[in-house]
């Protein structure tokens, strides 16, 4: 555990320095050989320019996690080119269907060898051949890097996106700023995962393939959709800042990636 996870700030584990320090301290060790954080993650925004990008890149490590956990593993592939991993948070690992979860982790990251990932089920909702960096995947989260010097590069990029708490008008808000910045006019394809409050109660909303969709058509990237990643479900690890391939309903990932 790190020193100040038990730290109460404002609701957060801890003050944004005290944050940065544990997150070095993790680096620094040479013991630790990866992190994955315990929860949540809503204030990674906060503590990414208290960290020392130089010292990560020379102590490479895995590190894991989901959801707002996405600016931190951004943040890292953009300023140092490691690989990170989209993934169960800690807390995961204590709930249903654990064994499924470890299984998936024991699989990468023991074993070096994706599998959940590709034997999800993926649906085509734009065909279509495509290759590019995997970029990815909390939408949200996404959002506070634009601007910034953590967003990532998108050209040439393969997007892979989910939300939680959403809705059809917080999709097409995101989509709009995303087509304004450029982003769509710079990747190749978009995977989309599951979208807890979309997909909960069926298909009574419309879901986000569906806007997008609507909201691309002048663009003829291709678009899949899967339930592979995301809130509430059995996440798969992926690695963020590899070489990805979309052939209609299968994606595959084109280069072996060091851990």
């Amino acid at each position: 555990m790190g020193k100040y996870v038990k730290e109460d700030y404002y609701g957060s584990a801890g003050t944004k320095e005290q944050k940065a320090e544990d997150m070095m301290e993790m680096f620094q060790d040479s013991k630790i050989k990866a992190i994955i954080c315990l929860d949540g993650g809503e204030t990674c925004n906060t503590f990414i320019d208290l960290l020392d990008y130089n010292i990560i890149k020379q102590n490479p490590k895995i590190i894991t996690g989901y959801s707002d956990v996405t600016v931190l593993l951004q943040a890292i592939y953009k300023k140092t080119g490691l690989v990170t991993f989209h993934g169960e948070e800690f807390v995961c690992y204590g709930l249903e269907d654990a064994e499924e979860k470890y299984a998936d982790f024991e699989s990468v990251f023991i074993n070096k060898k994706l599998s959940r990932f590709y034997k999800g089920d993926k649906k085509v909702i734009r065909h279509g051949k495509a290759s590019g960096t995997l970029i990815g995947t909390n939408l949200g989260s996404m959002m506070y890097l634009i601007g910034t010097q953590y967003f990532p590069n998108m050209e040439n990029v393969i997007l892979a996106i989910e939300s939680y708490r959403t809705s059809p008008n917080e999709c097409q808000r995101r989509f709009a700023k995303l087509k304004q910045c450029g982003v769509f006019d710079k990747i190749k394809g978009v995977i989309i995962g599951y979208n807890y409050d979309l997909q909960k109660n069926g298909d009574i909303y419309p879901q986000m393939e569906d806007i997008l969709l609507d909201y691309t058509k002048e663009y003829n990237f291709p678009i899949i959709k899967c339930n592979d990643f995301g809130h509430k479900i059995v996440n798969s690890v992926i690695p963020i800042g590899v070489n990805v391939s979309i052939d209609d309903n299968n994606v595959k990932i084109e280069e072996e990636f060091l851990i």
